[in-house]
């Protein structure tokens, strides 16, 4: 009790305050004899106490208010006091092996006190004199003293440490002391360097931001020598002092500690409306794990739970804790801080929430107080460093005015004048006295110079302007034209070189030109005095002493005293607004080049003037913010941050230097002190340059110098470890951490000045190698999942891809499957299942490392649940969230060739299949496609997996690699950016050199990345064989190949920007350059597809360059290709070798069935070909091939064609496309994959550059045209197709090559007439049109919906290299079609027969069968069989066969099967249909026609011929293209990879035939009427009626343009004779049956809850028309009505809803088939809907209607001359009878214009007998009559057929007034039966009219006889 009395009573014993501090300091000299007396002891204890607790500031005597006339010497001297017994103890104790006394202990704390009272009072005052420069200083002052005296009192201490740790001989006590490691405790816990320096340290921390530059580079200085003392220290101590291999740091490694806890819990239940948020921050937590209660649950998606940790990942929970998106537990990694988030709507809540967090990390290490000290000394230098590299206060903020002074602020920080005319910076006076150029122009300004007024005169002399005199302002224009002068290079060199010949040398033009320059502000400074007093008047200031030609003096006089480049900078930086370097280059300058020139081309300003100096110097002269003052203070802020910047980069290295042991810079203090280096810094620079320019071109060079060197020996230290492999984790995490960091302070913009720098540190090596070096290393372990298990998955994995293809669409089904997903294996089996069958599924994967799209190979973690990589992700070490470092992971790499799976277990390999693999689940099940047998022989290969073999727990790897390699990417495109457009004769200078030779280590780093690429089934023992360096080296190549070849196109030069410089400088014309990339593209060595597809990409790209001799081609081929020797070869043309070889090369891509490959070599040389360079030597070899056409038929001459022709739309990787896309306008894009199994494309779109997959209908590829075709060509094409077409009609077997340059001959001679004229195409070609058409006139017995490219595509893809001896087996559909059909009555039929029996049997409806027998029964004579029917038809209008045919017909009847299954010979293209013409003698005679009445169509549109507008067309042909994919998949995966010769060669007489019909028609619209007549001869028809048929079959082709024109040339062409049996032909045309019409119908009114949805599909319509019922009505908004062209209602979907009647509007839809649905709500119902359904089709009839409108269109003479008028009028009254829509509207049309030549024959000539009989038209009139009942309502517009059934019969009633039969003609419209009814009402009339007028007559007479009966 007293004890503690006397502690606490210092007050009470010393109440007077100075007596407290004499008798404190008293007692200090004497701590050691306090200690031995225990009431002295309790005293000094009891002041110690007072003064650390109660009054720290009595001592120190610091003001509450600083002032001027503090002085701080006093304060600081009674810190030394304390610091110097404190040291004095520490010396003791060490020397005498003793403990530190109690005493001393108190006077440490008491230490410890006043130093946090000093800090805060210094923090204080800081803030509160924040505008006092002065004071600021002054504690700055203070500040700095007490630290060195802090910093000398420990270096004293340390030193006396050393000293007695280094004797040899140490007291006795000092060795016991260090043997019991009683060391440990004294320095530690109880001397003041762990207590009061360390506190020093940290405190000092807080004040760095506060400090000045200068006082910071101080306090770097004096702790720099604390830091060495402990250095030196350090190596005695190693029980202290950690080194980074230390064992210790791997004891206390783990980052599984606890270090903190929260308990979180809402209300139970929650309220409404809240938003409640927490963060959890733990500083060392690497991971937060939340554990939930298992009562959690809110309000589903309303009320939630939202983490967030630092990296931005967020993960939502709401519902019920212990579902899959709410787990019981989650975890957050790599992470320190977590944010949580619960918010609440207003409405339901539920129990709430509670959760515990729980913190893990690293536990706090346990440190010797020396260490942490150093350790925390290290840290400030890092932080005081990066605070004096800061350059914020340099920058403009206009976020904070005040921030920045008013000078500055008022001009552009941001403007290119700091760093073109202001960068030299500001001269010192005796730099200018030493400028003899300098003092001529200050002279000649003066007029003290006679050859300055020599000079003056001669540009007086030359100037040409008006002169306005103005005295005062001579000194200023001379002024700014010396200032010109002065900051032009060429104008400067000019007058030296005039004053050192004392005026005897010319001028340069320049200078003329820069004195009229500086005569025109004469003008400017008068308008300026002119404003300016203007505003004076205005504000009654009559004072103002700013003359603006003082101001202008002023400037210029100050632009003298800039300093003046001596090479011009002016074009060397780019402006801050473009944020470019160096990588832009432009040549703008006129006057003669130089050394100097040659530099400036390095620059992006873009400024096109001679001078551009000068319009630097007149802005700055004419901006009025520019004032002298505001320059010369940036100017002088710039020189001196430029100077500090240099310092702490120099203090760097000293700091690296000092702290390196054995040249290793892996030590704990660099890592410390280059993280606060780094992450101190508010803002990063782009270039170490940045903000600092004016400072100097000596300090620049000073920086440049420091900032390169602190790279160097960063360098050096990373250099000095080889190899990592043996690092332990403290060392590895420490060497990442410094690449890091050297990697950063590479990523600048480097300059034209910095080139030196990076040769010598041969930068483009050193980026590669770190790459390389920090590729992540996996190694390879075989799977261990068995058989039984691998099939088991395949079992599941089928079974849900069947329910797959059962549902609508994927998102359904996997809503389904996932909701019976209860555990996290099924669900991860789920998503591996996903990833498996991607492309079937169409399911997007995604790499989760990078976010781009995978469309192909990827690896994958079997491990978590959905994780995928790209092969860069991958090589960097990307760990994904969840993803931990020993998953495993596999290459996707194979698929299945069966079930189109990625192989994720055992692949069985096919060693006799071409490119063939098989799942194992496939090989056991024996599911083999087509084309592979069982009996081949098959190697299987187990599933190999990867897992990491350099486990890191930091991410800093991957941030290396993924950022090292996109420095080296920048770094190369900036070279690539360097190779500027200059004449040859400075090519050798010194700039352009340097970065040449750049550019080659570039190009010769990725070349060598190239080189060895190991093979992705290299045996693992081989690898394991390797150096640790080569296996990363092609790990990295392996992964990298992609981006590498994307990088060299990326860097090859444009055309425009290509010089003619040396091999060495532009590196891409060497010839090892081209011989690597065709040993790529070729394929032999190792690389992937993509890579090699992109090599051949570069050397197409390097072709098209002027620069890349054609001879080094040559010889690059000749290397890669091992062709001894070119002469061999015998070229006569440069370039023939390249050229033969790439025809070669794309010919041996068609036999190994490479169809992307085969596509690229064609638009390869199809864009060579309109080279000025290669032209001629392809145009040289393709007249070769095709000029040995026929003789020796290849490969080579069918790739030949191709190129000539044009490849087929195939999607290959490069693909230049036009695509539309959400309906939008066409867009350009480039193909990226293609998914033929989707067909679908992936794209890039050349303009937004963003990705989309697009469905190939939607895609039109661009071709480019080989334009070299001539009359020679043609000539042979001609002779090849009669020859070719001979053998078909012998019957002679063909070859597939022959059949396919048949088809590429037609192709080719079709594109050659497309763009001839008529009169340039020769007579030969006229002359094979029989042949033509005898070719066109063949069947393709495809299916019609075949489009031709498809046709191309699946020729291709189904040729393979095994052409004669194997034979596989496939499956045709005529195969097929026997099999489910038995007996085909076509069977053993030649082409021709088949098309006689298809033609019976689909116009007259006679089957099949009974065709077969009677054409058997005719002797099989064609010509027989039509006879016969014809007979038989002649008394009956339908074919009733007799009994015996009917029972020989049975064999040939087919079974009955289902409808789906049987493929319908009706859509099979059999060729021309021949027509059998029935007799039409009774129609001339037959009155008792009828006409079919109308379908039911109420509201039929207003237009009388209603065709489909663009819109429509558009649908149909994007029908047509998907109709026609679906049967290009269906065949492919029924033929599998390859066909048999006879299918190919099937297929390829198919496109024969299809491009014969083209150019037939190209033929027939382009006839040359002239010279050639259109016969039956010639177009190879029996006769002429068959004419029709052959137009009917080109009516097939897709362009109808060109139809309409054929037809014309035909009708004008053709013999006059003829034109009588083509009418006929064309009538019976027209007389095709019509398409049945649907009538939807709902319940009028509808029901509540109506769900109606039906599909209407009529077969062979091109479109449907659909009408809606004037009564259309429904419950708006709630009853919808939704017609479709796709089962999911979305494509071309038309909903209807309302009572409006202009809602129900009718339209067309494309296709034969629409989806319709129906629903309605319970509330109200209404009359409901009806609508019809029409369908619409271009088939024979339109080609019969356009033959006869087109024919009636010509000259009458001629169709009187040569048609029977009453013949066609009657055939067609016949059709308009029989048809019915709009078929019946064309045909009036036609009865139309037969009547108007009717009535123009009548005006010809004195004939007045009419041609026709308009008494045939009286169906039409009865059918007229009802229609008109029916649309009796004269509100409404009348029906279309209403109206032309008007305009019939009034042109009919006008022809018969004109030939004056109308009584005739009305008579006979009428029947007998409404002529007795018109005559008896007559008669009754009459009786009435006599009856009353009391008349009696015989009507009167016969009524009431009448009546009487």
């Amino acid at each position: 009790m007293a004890s503690q009395l006397i502690l606490d009573g210092a007050s009470l014993f010393f109440p007077d305050k100075e007596a407290r501090r004499k008798q404190l300091f008293s007692m200090m000299d004497n701590v050691n004899v306090s200690e031995e007396k225990p009431s002295v002891s309790l005293i000094f204890q009891s002041l110690c106490q007072f003064y650390s607790n109660v009054e720290p500031s009595g001592l120190l005597n610091l003001p509450f208010t600083l002032n001027k006339e503090f002085d701080f010497q006093p304060t600081l001297a009674v810190l030394e006091t304390f610091l110097t017994v404190a040291a004095k103890e520490f010396a003791i104790a060490i020397k005498s092996g003793g403990d530190i006394p109690e005493q001393s202990q108190h006077l440490i704390k008491l230490l410890c006190s006043l130093q946090i009272s000093l800090f805060s009072w210094i923090e204080q005052q800081f803030d509160s004199q924040s505008g006092d420069a002065d004071q600021k200083e002054l504690i700055q002052e203070m500040l700095l003293k007490y630290v060195k005296m802090v910093v000398k009192k420990s270096n004293d201490s340390i030193q006396i440490l050393l000293d007695n740790v280094k004797d040899e001989l140490p007291t006795a006590k000092f060795a016991i002391m260090m043997s019991s490691n009683k060391l440990l405790e004294v320095v530690l816990d109880k001397t003041y360097l762990s207590s009061s320096v360390r506190q020093m340290v940290l405190l000092l921390s807080h004040l760095v931001h506060k400090l000045s530059n200068n006082y910071r580079l101080s306090l770097l200085n004096y702790l720099m020598t604390l830091t060495q003392s402990m250095r030196d220290l350090s190596p005695h101590l190693p029980d202290q002092f950690f080194k980074l291999d230390s064992n210790y740091w791997m004891s206390v490694a783990s980052d599984d500690v606890v270090l903190r806890t929260w308990d979180i819990e809402s209300p139970h239940s929650y309220e409404n409306n809240q938003q409640a948020t927490q963060v959890f921050s733990c500083p060392g937590a690497t991971s937060f794990v939340v554990d939930f209660d298992n009562k959690c649950e809110t309000e589903k998606r309303y009320d939630y739970l939202l983490f967030t940790d630092s990296r931005g990942n967020k993960m939502q929970f709401d519902q019920k804790v212990g579902t899959d998106k709410w787990p019981k537990n989650v975890t957050f990694r790599g992470s320190h801080r977590l944010t949580f988030l619960f918010h609440s709507d207003g409405s339901n809540v539920e129990w709430g929430y509670k959760f515990k967090v729980t913190a893990k990390g690293f536990a706090d290490v346990q440190l010797s107080a020396l260490f942490d000290l150093h350790l925390a000394a290290c840290k400030l230098l890092g932080k005081l460093s990066a605070a004096v590299l800061d350059r914020q206060h340099l920058m403009p903020n206009e976020m904070d005015f005040n921030a920045v002074d008013k000078d500055k602020m008022a001009i552009d920080l941001k403007s290119d004048l700091w760093s073109t005319l202001l960068k030299g910076g500001h001269m010192e006076s005796h730099m200018l006295k030493k400028s003899k150029l300098n003092q001529f122009l200050l002279e000649m300004i003066s007029g003290d110079s006679q050859l300055g007024q020599q000079l003056l005169k001669s540009c007086a002399d030359h100037y040409v302007g008006s002169n306005l005199k103005k005295p005062d302002l001579d000194i200023t224009i001379l002024t700014v034209f010396s200032a010109f002068v002065w900051h032009c290079e060429p104008l400067r060199e000019s007058v030296i070189q005039f004053v050192e010949s004392n005026g005897s040398s010319e001028l340069d033009d320049g200078i003329h030109s820069a004195y009229s320059y500086a005569e025109s502000m004469r003008l400017y400074i008068v308008d300026q005095r002119q404003k300016q007093k203007i505003a004076d008047e205005k504000d009654n200031n009559v004072n103002n002493a700013n003359d603006i030609g003082e101001v202008v003096k002023e400037k210029a006089e100050f632009l003298l005293q800039i300093s003046a480049l001596e090479k011009s900078y002016f074009k060397n930086k780019p402006s801050r607004r473009s944020s470019k370097n160096i990588v832009s280059v432009k040549s703008s300058t006129q006057h003669k080049k130089t050394p100097a020139d040659t530099e400036r081309q390095f620059s992006a300003s873009g400024i096109s003037e001679k001078f551009p100096e000068f319009k630097f110097v007149t802005e700055f002269i004419k901006e009025s913010k520019w004032t002298k003052s505001s320059v010369i203070k940036v100017l002088d802020d710039r020189r001196k941050q430029a100077r500090n910047t240099t310092e702490v980069y120099e203090f760097c290295i000293k700091f690296v230097d000092m702290s390196t042991d054995d040249s290793s810079i892996f030590e704990v203090i660099i890592v410390l002190f280059l993280q606060e280096l780094l992450g101190q810094q508010s803002c990063q620079c782009q270039h170490y340059l940045d903000w600092l320019e004016g400072c100097g071109i000596q300090l620049e060079n000073n920086l440049r110098q420091a900032y390169c060197g602190i790279i160097k020996r960063l360098l050096e230290g990373i250099q000095h470890l080889q190899d990592s492999r043996n690092l332990n984790k403290s060392v590895k995490t420490a060497q990442e951490m410094i690449q890091a960091t050297f990697i950063h302070l590479l990523g600048v913009n480097w300059q034209s000045f910095d080139l030196d720098f990076l040769l010598e540190a041969n930068i483009p090596n050193l980026l590669i190698q770190t790459a390389k070096g920090s590729v992540a290393m996996r190694s390879e372990i075989l799977s261990d999942i068995t058989e039984v298990e691998e099939l088991k998955e395949y079992d599941q994995y089928m079974t849900w891809l069947n329910e797959h293809k059962n549902d609508v669409s994927f998102s359904d089904w996997y809503n389904q499957i996932k909701s019976t997903s209860k555990f996290k294996e099924k669900e991860k089996a789920v998503q591996m299942f996903i990833a498996k069958f991607c492309d079937l599924l169409e399911v997007d994967i995604w790499c989760d490392g990078c976010g781009k799209s995978l469309p192909g190979r990827r690896y994958r973690c079997l491990q978590c649940t959905d994780m995928d990589l790209c092969a860069t992700c991958y090589a960097g070490g990307v760990m994904p969230q969840c993803h931990l470092d020993d998953h495993h992971l596999i290459y996707l790499m194979y698929k299945c060739d069966e079930c189109n799976a990625f192989i994720t277990g055992r692949r069985v390999h096919c060693c006799i299949c071409d490119d063939f693999d098989l799942c194992f689940g496939c090989f056991k099940k024996e599911h083999f496609p087509p084309g592979h047998l069982d009996s081949h022989s098959t190697k299987i290969f187990p599933l190999m997996k990867f897992q990491n073999t350099q486990k890191s727990d930091s991410s800093l790897q991957s941030y290396i690699h993924q950022h090292v390699w996109l420095l080296f990417a920048s770094f190369t495109l900036q070279m690539a950016g360097t190779m500027p457009s200059v004449p040859t004769e400075h090519t050798e200078d010194n700039f352009v050199a340097k970065a040449g030779k750049l550019h080659q280590q570039c190009i010769d780093q990725l070349m060598f990345c190239l080189q060895d690429i190991p093979s992705v089934d290299q045996d693992v023992l081989e690898e394991t064989e390797k150096s640790f360096a080569k296996q990363k080296e092609e790990e990295f190549s392996l992964h990298s190949q992609e981006r590498i070849m994307g990088l060299l196109g990326a860097m090859i030069p444009k055309e425009n920007t290509c010089s003619s410089l040396s091999g060495s400088i532009h590196s891409f014309s060497s010839e090892k350059f081209l011989t690597r990339l065709f040993d790529i593209a070729r394929g032999e060595t190792g690389h992937e597809s993509n890579t090699q597809h992109l090599a051949m990409g570069l050397v197409a790209k390097l072709l098209h360059l002027s620069s890349v001799p054609t001879q080094v081609v040559d010889n690059a081929v000749c290397q890669s290709a091992n062709i001894q020797s070119p002469v061999s070869c015998q070229p006569q043309l440069d370039g023939e070798i390249t050229i033969n070889f790439l025809f070669l090369f794309g010919a041996m891509c068609l036999e190994r069935s490479g169809i992307d490959w085969a596509s690229s070599m064609v638009s390869i040389l199809q864009d060579l070909s309109s080279s000025a360079i290669w032209s001629p030597v392809i145009e040289k070899y393709i007249s070769k091939q095709i000029n040995h056409l026929g003789q020796n038929d290849n490969l080579t001459s069918v790739f030949t064609l191709f190129v000539v022709s044009g490849f087929p739309e195939v999607m290959s990787i490069g693909k230049q496309v036009r695509y539309s896309y959400e309906n939008s306008e066409p867009r350009h894009g480039v193909v990226l994959n293609h998914f033929p199994d989707k067909y679908q494309t992936f794209l890039l779109d050349a303009k937004s550059r963003r990705r989309r997959t697009v469905r190939d209908e939607y895609i039109d590829c661009i071709m480019t045209e080989v334009s070299i075709l001539n009359e020679e060509h043609v000539t042979k094409f001609t002779s090849v197709i009669k020859d070719t077409v001979a053998k078909i009609q012998q019957g002679s077997s063909i070859t597939v090559e022959e059949t396919w340059i048949l088809s590429l001959c037609l192709k080719a001679l079709h594109k050659f007439l497309n763009k001839a004229e008529a009169c340039d195409i020769s007579d030969e070609i006229f002359g094979f049109v029989q042949q033509l058409s005898y070719l066109a006139g063949l069947g393709t017995e495809f299916s019609k919906q075949w489009m031709l490219k498809d046709l191309e595509v699946l020729s291709l893809m189904l040729y393979t290299q095994d052409k004669e001896n194997v034979e596989k087996k496939f499956k045709s559909p005529s195969t097929k079609q026997e099999e489910l059909l038995g007996h085909d009555p076509k069977q053993g039929l030649d082409n021709a027969a088949k098309i006689c029996l298809q033609t019976l049997h689909d116009d007259l409806n006679i089957p099949l069968s009974v065709v077969r027998v009677m054409y058997d029964m005719n002797n099989k004579d064609t010509s027989e069989l039509l006879a016969t029917v014809r007979d038989n038809l002649a008394d009956n209008s339908n074919f009733i066969p007799s009994e015996e045919i009917k029972k020989m017909a049975k064999k040939w009847e087919k079974p009955l099967v289902a409808a789906a299954e049987v493929i319908a010979d009706k859509g099979m293209d059999f060729g021309i249909q021949m027509v059998i013409m029935p007799d039409t003698t009774k129609r001339l005679t037959t009155y008792d026609w009828e006409a079919l009445p109308e379908e039911e169509d109420v509201n039929m549109s207003q237009k009388l011929i209603k065709m489909p507008d663009n819109d429509v067309v558009h649908e149909l042909l994007l029908q047509q293209r998907a109709k026609s994919s679906k049967l290009l998949r269906k065949e492919l995966d029924s033929q599998g990879k390859s066909g048999s010769r006879d299918y190919l060669n099937k297929v390829n007489l198919a496109i024969s035939v299809l491009w014969a019909r083209h150019v037939l028609m190209a033929l027939l619209s382009d006839w040359p009427r002239e010279r050639f007549e259109i016969t039956h001869t010639i177009l190879g028809c029996k006769e002429s009626g068959v004419i029709p048929c052959i137009l009917d079959l080109l009516n097939r082709t897709e362009c109808q343009d060109m139809f309409t024109k054929a037809v014309k040339n035909v009708i004008r062409s053709c013999y006059h004779t003829d034109l009588q049996s083509m009418v006929s032909t064309s009538c019976y045309f027209m007389e095709e049956n019509h398409f049945s019409t649907v009538i939807i119908d709902s319940e009028h009114p509808y029901s509540d809850n109506a769900n109606n949805s039906d599909t209407i599909q009529i077969e062979g319509a091109a479109y449907l028309s659909i009408k809606f019922d004037d009564r259309c009505v429904t419950e708006e908004g709630c009853d919808e009505l939704v017609i479709s062209s796709s089962s999911d209602l979305q494509q071309d979907r038309h909903a209807f809803s309302g009572p409006t009647k202009r809602l129900w509007k009718s339209f067309d839809i494309p296709g034969d088939t629409l989806y319709y649905k129906f629903t309605s709500d319970c509330s109200s119902t209404d009359w409901g809907y009806r609508f019809t359904v029409i369908a619409g089709k271009v088939g024979r009839f339109d080609t019969g209607y356009l033959i006869l409108n087109e024919l009636l269109s010509a000259d009458v003479d001629m169709v009187y001359r040569n048609i029977d008028m009453c013949k066609l009028w009657s055939c067609l009254v016949y059709v308009a009878c029989k048809q019915i829509s709009r078929q019946r509207l064309k045909t009036l049309q036609l009865l139309l214009r037969v009547m108007h030549t009717q009535s123009r024959n009548l005006q010809r000539k004195d004939s007045s007998s009419l041609d026709i009989d308009l008494s045939l038209l009286k169906p039409l009139w009865q059918l007229y009559r009802n229609l008109s009942k029916d649309s009796a309502d004269f509100s409404s517009v009348a029906p279309p057929i209403v109206r032309a059934l008007t305009e019939l019969f009034m042109v009919a009633e006008n022809l018969a007034d004109e030939y004056c039969i109308v009584t005739e003609y009305l008579a006979k419209l009428q029947s007998e039966e409404e002529i007795r009814h018109t005559a008896f009402q007559g008669i009754v009339n009459v009786a009435a009219v006599s009856a009353s007028i009391g008349l009696t007559n015989q009507a009167y007479n016969a009524v009431i006889g009448l009546m009487k009966k």
